[in-house]
């Protein structure tokens, strides 16, 4: 137990990520304030037919700590720590804080900043960084290593390799939250002698890279009514910079300037990204017209990952009538890719949707929504062989009703949704390998007291599916149905709330039958204002109607927490 207090503090106040805000009606200097919480938990976990797939006395502990400072700057800490069967862990070691006051912000630690979503969008990376936003001036800046160098080795075949990584990037701009214009640059680059050794395989191959990304990011209200949003980004990128020199051309003081922050070679690749939108809103209606280009292979160190090679044009129109009781709204557009006209082939889509949504009472309300999601190919520089054409259809539609009873301290709440979503294949050599459709039904009824706590919830559902006939077996036809009950109930002036839900869902499929019940049982009591306890119990018993495939877990849980 000593062991694990001390691996708790120490996690405590070394492990999760951190941030910070500010109160700007904080005035004069207050004293340093700390608040927070602490919760323990153990439990037990036994199954029958299967392999354990929890600890079999699983116990934790877990915190949070927030310590007000003098100026209105908060800086929240938390930590959690569990047992691994019989050792301990500490799942998170990633630090960072960022604490504001007033117009100021500071990075420090492990953290992931936006500037743009082209340039620095969210990457973590561990460094430091100040945002700045004196009146309309928007400033911001960053520094850190952005990858970690891993090594590979023969004890670990399966570990990829990676560079150590650093880069930083700095913003420009000006205006509001809602009305600005921002200038990014963004520079990172591996170091080659991070790692001692990258093997290169025809599945894997990790080269040291270099990129530099110069964006710009806009939202702009035009004229009354009339909005325009842009993004966009130049990036040049090096996927190894160890290859050779390329010379650049021109003395110009661009090309001089960004000549000096990455040197062009022969694997050095400029592309481009941008999205666009614009929209016309008044009180009862609005459009949007929106746009998007991502070049082949468009790549940004300060993100993670791009869908490139797309273009893309699509229409939002909604509409408010009835004095607010109507609403509708919807889209379409259409989509594709090969872009460089080197694939085999191009690959188109079509999207539409329509969300419907009539509201008469306070008592009754109705949602429609309607997606159809096509794609096709067309050849590109080779000829498609009609046999493996790609042509689909998807079609999804759901409605969603709901009937509201309610009295002085009763409420009663009746639901039902349906769905239906169809894939149709359009190429009739494949379609049979590929069709499906399924339909969907839930019925509900929840009913609640608010001056006992006593409630009630129960839920039917339905559902059904075709599957294609490349399942191997005649009958394609799957359901899944059964019912869902729980209720809820308050004792002791509601210092004690409980709460059971139980379900029956049965399968069939290929002429076998299957069940599956799961039961949970939950309580919490108000020990004192800030001391709580609460202890649950979860059952499942799962028969696919195979006997190796039947199986039974038992889980309980008794947890304190305690707040100051």
């Amino acid at each position: 137990m000593r062991q694990c207090l001390l691996l708790f503090v120490y996690g405590f106040w070394l492990s999760c990520p951190a941030w910070a805000q500010t109160n700007p009606s904080a005035g004069k200097a207050s004293p340093v304030k700390v608040s927070g919480g602490l919760n323990a938990y153990a439990g037990f976990y036994t199954a029958s037919g299967i392999a354990a797939r929890n600890q079999l006395s699983p116990f934790g502990l877990s915190g949070s700590v927030t310590v007000a400072l003098p100026g209105g700057i908060s800086l929240p800490f938390s930590a959690v720590l569990g047992n691994q069967g019989s050792s301990f862990r500490q799942p998170f070691n990633q630090f960072g804080v960022s604490p504001t006051y007033k117009w100021a912000t500071v990075h420090a630690g492990y953290r992931n900043v936006s500037f743009s979503p082209f340039t620095l969008a969210g990457h973590t990376f561990l460094g430091g960084g100040v945002e700045l936003n004196p009146g309309k001036l928007r400033l911001g800046a960053v520094y850190g290593r952005f990858n970690k160098a891993i090594s590979t080795n023969l004890a670990e075949p399966d570990i990829v390799p990676a560079y150590g990584r650093t880069g930083y990037a700095v913003k420009v701009g000006y205006g509001k939250p809602a009305n600005y214009v921002d200038l990014i640059m963004l520079r990172a680059k591996d170091d080659s002698a991070s790692i001692v050794s990258a093997p290169q395989s025809v599945s894997q191959t990790v080269t040291p890279a270099e990129n530099l990304v110069v964006g710009l990011t806009t939202r702009l209200l035009i004229v009354k009514h009339v909005t325009v949003e842009l993004d966009g980004a130049v990036s040049a990128y090096t996927r190894d910079v160890r290859s050779s020199l390329v010379s650049a051309e021109g003395s110009n003081p661009v090309t001089r300037f960004f000549g000096r922050l990455i040197t062009p070679r022969l694997a050095t690749q400029l592309t481009q990204a941008t999205q666009a939108a614009i929209g016309y809103r008044v009180q009862n209606a609005g459009i949007k017209l929106q746009y998007k280009r991502i070049d082949p292979n468009f790549q940004t160190m300060g993100a993670y990952y791009f869908q490139s090679d797309i273009e893309s044009y699509a229409i939002a129109p909604n509409l408010t009538l009835m004095d607010g009781k109507l609403r509708l709204s919807g889209s379409y557009g259409i989509q594709y890719d090969n872009l460089a006209n080197n694939k085999s082939a191009r690959t188109g889509r079509k999207i539409g949707s329509l969300v419907v949504s009539y509201n008469p009472a306070t008592a009754f309300g109705i949602d429609v929504q309607l997606s159809n999601y096509g794609i096709s190919q067309q050849a590109g520089f080779r000829p498609l062989i009609d046999t493996i054409r790609l042509a689909q259809n998807n079609l999804s539609a759901t409605i969603n009703t709901r009937y509201t009873l309610q009295k002085e301290d009763v409420l009663q709440v009746f639901t039902l949704t349906t769905t239906y979503q169809k894939l149709s294949d359009l190429n009739a050599t494949t379609a049979s390998q590929t069709e499906n459709n399924n339909i969907n039904l839930n019925l509900g009824y929840f009913y609640q007291q608010t001056t006992t706590g006593w409630g009630f919830n129960g839920m039917l559902s339905y559902t059904q599916t075709q599957l294609p006939i490349a399942i191997g077996d005649t009958n394609r036809t799957v359901r899944f149905f059964g019912p869902t009950l729980g209720a809820t109930q308050s004792f002791f002036e509601k210092k004690l709330t409980t709460s059971a839900n139980a379900s029956y869902l049965v399968n069939q499929q290929s002429g076998i039958t299957g069940k599956v019940m799961t039961i949970s049982i939950n309580g919490g009591y108000q020990v004192t204002k800030r001391q709580t306890l609460n202890v649950s119990l979860n059952y499942l018993n799962s028969n696919t109607g195979l006997q190796e495939q039947t199986f039974n877990e038992l889980r309980g849980n008794l947890g304190y927490g305690i707040s100051f």
